[in-house]
């Protein structure tokens, strides 16, 4: 943004609850900070008289506007182009809701720009999400470049010390609206818990025996609970026995996740948020993937937000997931729509915060460096060494450096998006939730009413397993052990218990299985390389399929040298045999003679 005190700040009439009230207001180029969420700003962008693209970080927030708004094309992975060329032909004012990922798609068919505009919504999560899909900010930013009036919107943008260290928002005008008394503050109840999942058991078990908050005559038969953690979500389901007709989980629909949410039992799967006037359920569970901008219009339901900090991803940031949160119940006639109960750990026990922070700049630095030696490889290594790169960077998530491999530039850069995610994850985890008094100061700062004294709610822990200290290695084999009895009560032990406070044993065991583990030895290093090797091989063998199709004849030599090619692609050092295409890689063949060209006759296959 460049200097940062050069902020446009505009006031909101006092008659104005909603920006489609108030005439002449149109968004602006640049950021525009709302102030607070809820107020219309996404409704402005879909009905004033400007072509326009809103681009939205989930595809249930489209399904949310889509549903409210006739004429409104919706377009995420699974509409097609045909679709959205038919409806650009027939629509005069044409109004597009579009995912991160499907924009560059999108863009490619609108030939003429210049009388488009483009508003990225909630424009936070371009930095929120980098931790795991910065590739898509990267590639989103360089398409609405394109585009000459682009808003960046949000009532929680991303906080000034994130946006002075990108380049992409060097010199973007800054609007904030300042609204008077007209806004009401949401009032917060602070619960501090040793173990914030078990309260979030304990108001599920409240409202499965009757137990509803109140509100003088007023009675919450419903409940909305906001955690980070789709494993916690079915944990707490297992836990309280909650049938899947009393239950609605609301996350980002991936297939790992519809994995996890299928094996709860029959009848569960990952749902959506109702529209006005249609039925919910007793139990709506969210993650921060799912729920951002979207309306709930539940006439009774209560807003519980778990903020588990124990792991840096199943952290709810105050500022920006909290501030969303707050207001998301529209309808006026809910009492309960004003207030949160936000339950949160504090002192997560990390004593070398200065010396993790060092190691992120640390680690930036020779990334830097890294980069700029690859850079002045040669040409026909630096691109097998690129492809390779970016596949590994999705897999590690950047766990080990910062560099990957720019295919317009042909070069190695640093990838500052998820640097600077790395950093915002640090500051939610470590700096945000210190102690109690802090917390509260980020609540005070982020435009919530702090109500009462906090409340302490300090459970034991359910098991005695969570409190044992051990090295990962005796961990992993205590996990294995108890995921091979097929007792039920052990194997929840494994599930609901383990599995809450350690997240990655299931993904070893479900990927590896138990003997490959054991025959490793259980030690972490050797798991996670064995882990990158799966996935590799994975990868070759789709790229073997695609390459070596059926039908298809080709002459031994030949399959040998593009074996050899695919191997070199992913840094593996191994020569092309013809035969391990069928015993390796299930790619079945028959010997066949191939003529050449010149009439010469070689030894080949068919694949069959």
């Amino acid at each position: 943004m460049g200097d940062i005190e050069k902020v446009e700040r505009i006031e909101v009439p006092e008659n104005v609850e909603f920006l489609t009230n108030w005439d002449g207001f149109e968004l602006p180029k640049g950021i525009l900070n709302k102030g607070v969420t809820g107020c219309g700003a996404t409704s402005v962008a879909i009905e004033d008289e400007h072509k326009t693209i809103i681009c939205s970080p989930r595809i249930n927030l489209i399904k949310n506007k889509v549903g409210q708004h006739k004429g409104l094309l919706g377009v995420y992975g699974d509409v097609k182009n045909d679709e959205i060329m038919a409806y650009l032909e027939k629509t005069e004012t044409p109004k597009i809701m579009v995912t991160y990922d499907s924009m560059p798609r999108l863009a490619k068919l609108i030939d003429d720009k210049s009388d488009w505009r483009v508003v990225v919504d909630e424009y936070q999560y371009l930095l929120i999400d980098s931790g795991f899909r910065s590739d898509k900010a990267i590639a989103l930013l360089d398409v609405v470049n394109e585009f000459d009036y682009v808003t960046y919107l949000s009532a929680t943008p991303i906080a000034d010390k994130y946006i002075q260290k990108m380049e992409q928002f060097k010199d973007v005008p800054y609007t904030e609206l300042i609204w008077g008394d007209n806004v009401e503050k949401i009032d917060v109840e602070r619960v501090v818990s040793a173990q914030p999942i078990d309260n979030a058991i304990k108001i599920v078990r409240n409202y499965q025996q009757g137990n509803f908050p109140k509100n003088g005559e007023y009675v919450s038969k419903e409940c909305v609970i906001f955690l980070n953690s789709v494993t916690n979500i079915a944990n707490i389901i297992h836990q309280t026995k909650l049938p899947p007709e009393d239950v609605n989980i609301i996350v980002a629909d991936t297939e790992e996740n519809r994995k996890l949410v299928r094996q709860i039992g029959k009848g569960f799967d990952i749902g959506s948020i109702p529209l006005e006037g249609e039925p919910h359920k007793m139990f709506t569970f969210c993650t921060s993937t799912a729920f951002a901008g979207c309306d709930f219009y539940s006439t009774c339901a209560s807003t519980f937000v778990i903020s588990d900090n124990k792991k840096v991803h199943t952290s709810i940031d105050i500022a920006t997931e909290l501030a969303q949160i707050a207001g998301r119940q529209r309808l006026a006639c809910n009492p309960f729509r004003k207030t949160i109960v936000f339950i949160y750990n504090v002192d997560i026990g990390e004593k070398n915060a200065d010396i993790y922070k060092k190691s992120i700049e640390q680690k930036l630095k020779d990334s830097e460096d890294f980069a700029e030696d690859i850079n002045n490889m040669p040409e026909r290594a630096r691109k097998k060494v690129g492809n390779r790169t970016n596949e590994l960077q999705r897999i590690k998530k950047y766990s080990e450096d910062y560099v990957r491999y720019d295919e317009k530039s042909d070069s190695f850069i640093v990838n500052r998006w998820a640097y600077l995610n790395e950093l915002f994850a640090f500051d939610v985890q470590h700096e945000n939730y210190q102690d109690s008094i802090i917390v509260k100061k980020q609540l005070e700062e982020s435009g919530f009413r702090i109500k009462g004294e906090e409340s302490q709610w300090d459970y034991k822990e359910q098991l005695k397993c969570i409190l044992v200290k051990e090295v990962f290695a005796d961990r992993m084999k205590r996990y294995c052990e108890l995921r091979q009895m097929k007792e039920t009560c052990r194997y929840y032990l494994a599930s609901d218990i383990m599995e809450r406070q350690y997240e990655e044993l299931r993904l070893y065991y479900d990927r590896l299985g138990y003997e490959r583990i054991k025959a490793l030895g259980f030690k972490e290093k050797d798991l996670k390389n064995e882990l990158q090797r799966s996935y590799c091989a994975n990868d070759i063998q789709q790229k073997f399929r695609e390459t070596f199709v059926i039908g298809q004849r080709m002459a031994t030599e030949d399959i040998k040298r593009i074996m050899s090619e695919i191997y070199s692609m992913y840094g593996i050092k191994k020569s092309g045999v013809a035969t391990h295409l069928e015993r390796d890689y299930g790619i079945r063949m028959k010997n066949v003679k191939i003529v050449t060209p010149a009439g010469i006759r070689k030894n080949g296959y068919e694949f069959i």
